[in-house]
């Protein structure tokens, strides 16, 4: 096994083994999944808080690429932002004044109409990320901003159970790996399905970024700390929820945060299961 990848032996036969008795039991990522989806409007707040605090929303002009259901478009326009929301599949928001439309984030044709772009969980989705991504720099006006989460391809956190479905050492897999035991095996989505996940590690969303013409750091410190006043707008699993509910009685948050950093070093690189990232446009 490299770095970035997971060739096919031992642990492809122990994910087969994990993937099937995940099938057998009846057991899948279905809850995970709801809960994403019911915690989808504190999420949106949380979102429009963090980018709040980088930029005035009102009267400001957001793209929301990969808007999914329109939780985190529909917080930003009830901010007086202008609003357009883009997705390859999702749900077009209620709310009348933004402009939604079904199209590939890298098929995006906006020309420096943007003061900010979303890119929520999104990125590891994308069929081809550079694309997206430079599609996104092209929407943005000149030091315009994008707000980007994604999850963390060589987190050891991740390896244990990835963030979309729970499985041990998905996160490692390449698209199609994923495609042939998600939806070939375990019969959870069908194989048409347009946005099977693949990771990216910091090393490759660093050159991505940089290629578009992006300076960017790390939020993680300001993502933590909103999240203990939002924590459903992070974390979408029980245990998780219940696990900061006890940090947090206990007293413990404020030792927790001296170890959450905002330098690119092993913290972020291999443990953090999120990059929380804001990236301004040169």
């Amino acid at each position: 096994m490299t770095g970035e990848s997971v060739q096919s032996g031992g642990q492809g036969i122990e994910i087969a083994k994990t993937c099937m008795e995940a099938r057998m039991s009846g057991r899948g990522p279905q809850k995970l999944w709801s809960n994403y989806r019911d915690f989808s409007a504190q999420r949106g707040e949380l979102v429009a808080d963090i980018l709040e605090k980088h930029l005035p929303l009102a009267g400001a002009t957001l793209l929301d690429a990969g808007c999914g259901s329109g939780a985190i478009a529909t917080a930003l326009a009830r901010r007086s932002a202008r609003v357009i929301a883009v997705d390859i599949a999702g749900e077009q928001p209620s709310d009348e004044t933004i402009h939604w439309r079904r199209q590939p984030v890298e098929t995006l044709e906006l020309n420096g109409v943007c003061d900010a772009v979303i890119l929520w969980d999104v990125l590891e989705h994308l069929g081809d990320p550079a694309a997206g991504v430079m599609a996104l720099a092209r929407a943005l006006k000149p030091g315009g901003l994008l707000l980007l989460a994604t999850p963390n391809r060589l987190s050891w956190i991740n390896a244990l159970g990835d963030p979309h479905y729970g499985l041990p050492l998905l996160a490692l897999l390449r698209r199609a790996q994923v495609r042939r035991i998600v939806a070939g095996w375990l019969k959870w989505h069908r194989p048409d399905k347009p946005d099977f996940p693949e990771l990216l590690s910091l090393s490759r969303i660093a050159q991505i970024l940089a290629t578009a013409g992006f300076d960017w750091r790390f939020i993680q410190r300001q993502v933590y700390d909103a999240a203990l006043q939002n924590p459903h707008g992070v974390w979408n699993r029980n245990w998780h929820l219940r696990l900061m509910k006890g940090i947090i009685k206990i007293n413990l948050d404020r030792p927790l945060r001296r170890m959450v950093s905002d330098r690119s070093g092993w913290m972020n690189r291999f443990t953090m299961p999120t990059f929380f990232i804001l990236a301004r446009k040169r």
